[in-house]
């Protein structure tokens, strides 16, 4: 049941269609949004004797983007951030939509996966190595100070002060040591049973959660997948909130959030 703001929330995902959901929600009611929507491509690792069954709402028309950024954009707190994991060839779409309904598109993060994409035309096409991820404001907001990585100085030129011991600005494009991979790595999704086919990794939406939010904050995704949004609120000290339409999908997200009682 969705409460007004102001009266505790109990973490919760929906078994339901992001649209059931996200139309019940007051205005300006989460205070960051990490999503990954479908992007209408029938996604399905289909290079493998194992295939994975397609994403539910991942039809070839896929969902009303310009819609779903409305709403997004509607139920979003005033000075706040979003992001939106997108793919190369909908990324121009996806833009547009998020920019008529009133965001403010700051960057586009390029992030290294955790395993090389291999789907596609694997003779005549460049393997995908990363997720891109539109980085939006509703309003301003700055960066929170975090301790995630330190600052590297030259001998001797650190000052001892605090306030410069870490990074408080980070480059649009994560890759290499030190950085967290977008996406686990394949070998962690088979040994661990995950179905899912597009399951991100926990520690990096941490990342972006501890950036964008503050404690006890609402962290929005209407497309929890296996859940891993709300593992890395929960993990942060963070809320959640957010629906799965396909079921195995949801008692997965149940299992995984039951394991951390």
């Amino acid at each position: 049941m969705i409460t007004k703001r102001g009266v505790h929330i109990e973490n919760i995902i929906y078994n339901t269609d992001y649209a059931e959901l996200i139309t019940k929600l007051p205005n300006g009611y989460t205070d960051m949004i990490l999503t990954d929507p479908p992007y209408g491509i029938m996604y399905q690792n289909g290079f493998t004797d194992n295939k994975i069954p397609h994403l539910s709402g991942d039809a070839s028309d896929g969902i009303d983007y310009l819609w779903f950024a409305m709403e997004c954009f509607r139920v979003l707190q005033n000075n706040s951030h979003a992001y939106f994991f997108t793919r190369f060839d909908k990324y121009p779409y996806h833009y547009e939509c998020l920019a008529k309904v009133g965001f403010v598109i700051k960057n586009c993060l390029v992030v290294e996966k955790g395993h090389i994409g291999g789907i596609g035309d694997l003779h005549g096409s460049y393997a995908n190595n990363s997720e891109w991820i539109i980085f939006c404001h509703k309003g301003r907001r700055l960066f929170n100070k975090t301790k995630l990585v330190k600052n590297v100085y030259p001998s001797g030129r650190y000052s001892g002060n605090p306030e410069i011991k870490h990074k408080t600005r980070f480059n649009s494009c994560w890759f290499g040591g030190g950085m967290p991979k977008a996406t686990p790595n394949s070998n962690w999704r088979v040994k661990n049973g995950f179905s899912h086919p597009t399951i991100k990794n926990v520690e990096f939406l941490e990342w972006l959660i501890q950036i964008s939010s503050n404690p006890d904050d609402i962290i929005f995704d209407p497309f929890m997948g296996s859940g891993s949004t709300a593992l890395a609120a929960v993990n942060t000290g963070r809320r959640y909130l957010g629906c799965e339409i396909d079921s195995e999908h949801y008692q997965l997200s149940q299992t995984r959030l039951a394991k951390m009682v």
